[in-house]
């Protein structure tokens, strides 16, 4: 890809196939953030379970921040 800069033409650093490596497996990326959230959910299942209410809803804080991220 060429890109005018100041007037020339300039061969661009980033390769095609960089640019779409984060689009190439999007099934991947939907399994991986599936166990992320399985594993959220776990764990603050667990935490509640023993005693642990604030640890608890600390978790809960940080995996509500991490998805509502993903989702922007």
């Amino acid at each position: 890809m060429a890109e005018a800069l100041n007037g020339a033409a300039v061969q661009s650093q980033v390769s095609s196939s960089r640019a779409t490596a984060s689009r190439s497996h999007p099934h991947l990326w939907g399994v991986l953030l599936v166990v992320i959230g399985v594993a959220a959910v776990t764990a603050i299942v667990v935490t509640a379970v023993m005693g642990l209410t604030t640890q608890a809803l600390i978790i809960a804080i940080f995996t509500g921040a991490f998805f509502s991220r993903c989702a922007c």
